[in-house]
């Protein structure tokens, strides 16, 4: 039976970040689809089969997201159709393997502190969050980033 891998997730008003914590991930397949993330692959030192499947609180833009895959993990940056704030990543009762990731994580309000409403990134410079991200092992930069392909 496969296990959970640990999926952190933090969010913008756009998009939502995943990142897939398994390490030297091998033969893996994302299936996303507009209400739906479903991974599947093989990693860590002991070769593990992974699995997750998340179903979204409300719809995706399947054809803007991006992943991006390293040694240490899988990260994903899943746009959303419509700019809100999800009161929580999915649909129904908690996830156990999923956790915030307070690292990335960006509050609601805090937008609007920053006085930001009218900037649709919500003020955020990916270029520099994904060079200093990418420093410390975290965020790729979202240009190397390849787009999702329906199978």
């Amino acid at each position: 039976m496969p296990l959970h891998p640990s999926v952190l997730w933090a969010q913008r008003a756009d998009l939502i970040y995943l990142t897939v914590e398994i390490s030297d991930i091998k033969d893996h397949k994302i299936d996303l689809t507009e209400n739906k993330l479903k991974f599947t692959g093989i990693g860590e030192k002991e070769q593990n089969e992974y699995e997750a499947e998340i179903e979204f609180y409300a719809a995706v833009d399947v054809e803007k997201s991006k992943q991006h895959l390293t040694a240490r993990n899988l990260t994903m940056a899943i746009y959303k159709k419509e700019q809100a704030w999800w009161p929580k990543l999915q649909k129904g009762n908690k996830l156990n393997f999923v956790k915030v990731d307070f690292q990335k994580w960006k509050d609601e309000d805090e937008d609007e502190d920053e006085g930001q409403l009218g900037d649709p990134m919500g003020g955020l410079d990916f270029q520099s969050l994904m060079a200093q991200a990418g420093a410390n092992g975290g965020l790729p930069n979202l240009d190397d980033m390849v787009s999702f392909k329906l199978n």
